[in-house]
């Protein structure tokens, strides 16, 4: 009300990581009728301290989508985080009311907020319309022979049906709403989100156009948090893509009553045509109808969580079936949400016997108990923050990446060769044009590029950054701390979100303690010097860490590389150095999303060594490089750079390089295990084989010829080697049961091409 009387009040809370004192100020209300969706919107507000502030946010804008494609988007402005877990602290209203009123019980809290906060939502049942859809009895008539009737076919439809549906009940929802207040409390600390985003998706969904959640997969929480934040904003609670691993005995129930429906993870090798178009159909189909009864959907682009702590090249079966729901008009349009969920530690921790080549072990209902409750009490989770992208109109991707597409479709967006999923196979029965499948790669791409630029980056990937690219040895603390405190800043201009830290403010010390309590004993950190644990688990524990920084570096790290074997002083023409960097991007680009389909990458990489913005390595006061004009003759000059003499331009270069130096290294060890012993064996075999080869070989007997960092020897950079060599026709298909090159002299090519690109010019 317009008499309100605004009251301020500061109080203090305990974070017990390593006795870590935030200090809050809150802004209250004497209104005592303040409605729960008015404090929602209420953002912490931190004092001046140099403690770690979790709510604060860094970014210039709350979200950002790309200019390019969609200029009229309008962006919510920056804003600062709200904690989900506190909602339903005193009924959900902001305390103290006024001066001197007692404070209202938290008696029943979260039983009491969850009485009162509804899902006002419908979720109609499509089954029988997609049993009864076009593709579907199309799919019969086509499939029924003497032997098999359409009777018979119709049944086996109806067991694909309830294979896959789900069974979203509003009643389970609420008291698993309930329940999540408990269990999240037991694993996070925090678990923030931005009101402004939330208020965005709300009016994106009042104008009855379904939205498409898109998130990035990173733990199993993934499935629970979308959902759990839509129910305290009033959103849609969206059906969730799974995969069939989940339906296990009563929890795959309990998953669908909150709204997931099941698809199978894998097809047999010879069905990749698509032989068994009645699963696909009713699939295909069940989409659909989600879709056209204005239903919220969820999917994760990835296809399964990432391994190794950096976003995975987009599975393009699911995003078809949308976009090609839109174009055969089941519906007019969706909006397409990016989504980054981001932790401090996921609950599953660090998938270190999968890196080190030991078969998944299936999940099953004893496993997924058994990890919740070894969490409990610990929280493993830490600050988690979800960061909801701006919702842009399916037909606006369409229209401005088909011009891209058509005109030059980079090589990225060809045909990725493993596609025995239904989360890869695209849903047309007729071949289409190559540049519809690439459109829809374009597409994942770019919700994945965009999706990895809105996460946040949390201090423990800032610190296992700075320890694998610079410190491996170790160093005194001071200057760590003062090299935090840089990387942070860097991060910070570029737009990115660093979660604990304020501009000016915040204590790199303190972040450092904060950041060691989810490393755990990957890192040492005493009160003069801080360096990490050389064992082979804590490194590629702090390189799961360290790659959440890929996205943000991942153009300079290139760069970096390129310009390494060249000592300081030397003038390189610029187009060379940009030849150089395309190459090392080409290989590394099931590493790293290096720029848009909407972008020409030569054109981000010159900008990112010869531009004057603070952070390009071209920059005249704080760049690693000098632009510098060279006569060629008859008074021509072309432009070239110089690297710097200075011990710091070296540094920088150095940084950047070793943050891509560990994949090439495998990839090195890789084509030199292909040229060693070619024999054929199976790719899990051989995956293991490497790596223990890796770990075992003797420091005098064929010594590589750089040195060996341990986190190099890993399964997800060596399965990613063969996919590039796939990609080449140098080596073996997915098909083929075993492993080998098809020709060693390419190999060889490469081979050599990846040592030069380790090569570290000596200092002067």
């Amino acid at each position: 009300s317009s008499d309100a009387i605004f009251s301020s009040l500061k109080y203090s809370k305990e974070y017990n990581a390593n006795h870590i004192s935030i200090m809050i100020e809150a802004k209250t209300f004497s209104n005592a009728y303040m409605s729960q969706s008015e404090y929602k919107r209420l953002p912490h507000f931190p004092r001046v301290s140099s403690a770690l502030t979790f709510c604060h946010s860094t970014s210039h804008s709350a979200t950002r989508s790309c200019i390019r494609c969609f200029p009229q988007v309008t962006l919510p402005s920056a804003a600062d985080y709200v904690d989900l877990l506190e909602f339903a602290n005193f009924g959900g209203k902001p305390w103290p009311l006024a001066p001197g009123v007692a404070p209202p019980t938290r008696w029943a809290a979260d039983l009491r907020y969850t009485w009162a906060t509804p899902i006002p939502h419908s979720y109609p049942a499509v089954h029988d319309r997609v049993l009864n859809s076009k593709r579907v009895s199309d799919n019969i008539k086509l499939m029924a022979t003497p032997s098999v009737s359409v009777r018979q076919l119709k049944a086996k439809a109806g067991r694909f049906m309830c294979e896959i549906r789900a069974s979203l009940s509003r009643l389970v929802c609420r008291v698993c709403g309930y329940l999540l207040f408990k269990v999240f409390r037991k694993l996070c600390s925090k678990l923030l989100v931005v009101p402004s985003q939330m208020e965005t998706l709300k009016k994106a969904e009042q104008t009855g156009v379904p939205l498409v959640y898109l998130p990035l997969h990173r733990s199993h929480l993934d499935y629970l948090l979308i959902t759990w934040a839509n129910w305290h904003f009033g959103l849609r609670l969206p059906h969730i893509a799974s995969g069939d691993n989940l339906n296990l005995s009563g929890f795959g129930g309990l998953l669908r009553a909150t709204g997931a429906f099941f698809i199978r993870r894998r097809l047999a090798p010879d069905d990749e045509g698509g032989k068994d178009q009645l699963y696909r159909s009713v699939l295909h189909s069940y989409i659909d109808e989600i879709l056209s009864a204005k239903l919220s959907l969820e999917f994760f682009l990835e296809g399964t969580r990432n391994r190794y702590g950096k976003p995975l090249l987009p599975k393009n079966g699911l995003i078809s079936n949308v976009v090609e729901a839109v174009h055969q008009g089941v519906i007019s349009d969706c909006y397409l949400v990016p989504v980054s969920i981001t932790y401090d530690q996921v609950a599953e921790g660090v998938f270190l016997n999968e890196l080190m080549g030991i078969p998944k072990v299936r999940e099953n209902l004893w496993m997924v108990l058994k990890g919740m409750v070894k969490g409990f009490g610990m929280l493993p989770c830490g600050v988690v923050r979800m960061n909801f992208g701006s919702p842009v109109l399916l037909t606006e991707y369409l229209s401005s990446l088909s011009p891209c597409v058509k005109t030059k479709a980079p090589a990225r967006l060809r045909r990725v060769p493993n596609s025995f999923s239904y989360r890869e196979l695209l849903p047309w029965n007729a071949p289409k044009p190559e540049v519809d499948r690439a459109l829809v790669r374009g597409i994942g791409l770019h919700i994945i590029y965009e999706a990895a630029h809105i996460s946040s980056i949390h201090l423990s990937s800032v610190l296992a950054t700075l320890l694998l690219c610079k410190y491996r040895e170790g160093a005194p603390r001071e200057h760590v701390e003062r090299d935090v405190e840089w990387l942070c800043e860097r991060l910070i201009f570029q737009g990115y979100e660093v979660v604990g830290w304020k501009r000016g403010v915040t204590s790199a010390r303190r972040a450092i303690d904060y950041a060691e309590t989810y490393l755990g004993e990957a890192v040492e950190v005493g009160e003069t010097i801080v360096k990490p644990v050389g064992t082979h688990r804590s490194l590629v524990r702090l390189a799961y860490s360290r790659n959440a920084l890929l996205p943000a570096l991942a153009l300079k790290a290139a760069l970096g590389l390129a310009l390494s074997p060249f000592t300081a002083g030397q003038v390189l023409a610029i187009e060379e150095i940009l030849d150089s960097t395309v190459l090392i991007c080409e290989w590394m680009h099931f590493e790293a999303i290096f720029c848009k389909p909407c972008e020409s990458l030569r054109v981000r990489l010159r900008d990112v060594l010869v531009g004057q913005d603070e952070c390009s390595l071209g920059n005249a006061q704080t760049g690693a490089v000098q632009v510098v004009e060279v006569e060629k003759g008859g008074g021509e000059t072309i432009p070239c750079i110089k690297i710097r003499d200075s011990c710091r331009a070296r540094e920088i270069l150095l940084f950047h390089s070793n943050l891509l130096r560990p994949f090439f290294q495998s990839y090195t060890l890789t084509v030199h295990r292909l040229i060693e012993s070619n024999k054929p064996i199976k790719e899990a075999d051989f995956i293991r084989e490497t790596i223990r080869l890796c770990l075992n070989r003797p420091a005098s007997a064929n010594a590589l010829p750089f040195h060996l960092w341990l986190e190099a020897a890993n399964s997800d950079s060596i399965r990613n080697c063969l996919s590039v060599l796939r990609e080449r026709s140098l080596v073996t298909c997915t098909s083929s049961p075993t492993v080998s090159a098809l020709s060693i002299e390419p190999i060889e090519l490469a081979y050599h091409q990846f040592l030069r690109l380790l090569t570290i010019a000596p200092v002067k």
